[in-house]
């Protein structure tokens, strides 16, 4: 007559017992990055003061949520929906205010006042004073069409005119743009047309030694 060997329940129980340990901290840890992902949406996705309300209202709810399940030995399964309820509502109402887009500012609002109005990026503002130039370096959007604020802070006429390379700058070949020359204490904006992606060299026409990059991208 077989006999069951001693150690097969044994078998059994770590078949379906040992991996519990592993699975319920992996399980949690699953559901609390998805509910932190999904809150984290939720307050990207509303402006930034109505966010933060959000934030502390859940945290304040979550926590006297916590304090009430902590002083009550036994809580009833209507008490934990209500419970879930006052957890929930300011992420219900988030969710609310992200699909209706209250608080958001329109595009036309958010421009910045210095952009120039015919669509073009514009560039920092570029000083001239001592006979030379505030900076070294320009910064323009490749293919598009673009501004440079230019204020000549000096006594002497100077003016920004773009060459594909350094060497064209001394003898003025080819320029892809030329600035109006202004006397000393005049600002401009002049209107660049579009560049394409690379690497240019800018100068002074009136003082060929004031150069510079620009840089389209």
């Amino acid at each position: 007559m077989s006999q069951t060997p001693p150690d097969q329940p044994l078998v059994g129980e770590i078949r379906f017992k040992v991996p519990l340990p592993f699975v319920i901290p992996i399980a949690s840890l699953l559901v609390i990055a998805v509910l932190a992902i999904g809150f984290s949406q939720v307050l990207l996705s509303v402006p930034h003061e109505i966010g933060v309300v959000i934030a502390l209202v859940a945290a304040a709810n979550i926590l006297g949520a916590c304090a009430f399940i902590a002083l009550r030995p036994r809580v009833s399964g209507s008490s934990l929906l209500e419970l879930l309820a006052i957890v929930a509502y300011p992420i219900i109402i988030g969710v609310v205010i992200a699909q209706l887009g209250i608080g958001e500012h329109s595009a036309a609002d958010e421009a910045p006042h210095g952009a120039p109005e015919g669509g073009g990026a514009a560039a920092g503002t570029v000083s001239a004073a001592n006979i030379a130039f505030s900076t070294d370096t320009i910064e323009l959007p490749a293919d598009k069409p673009a501004e440079i604020p230019f204020n000549n802070e000096d006594s002497a006429e100077h003016n920004i005119a773009i060459y594909a390379t350094p060497e064209d700058g001394p003898t003025k070949t080819d320029p892809l743009f030329t600035g109006e020359i202004i006397p000393g204490g005049e600002t401009i904006t002049y209107s660049v047309d579009p560049l394409k992606k690379g690497e240019y060299f800018f100068q002074c026409d009136v003082h060929p030694n004031m150069t510079g990059t620009v840089t389209a991208q």
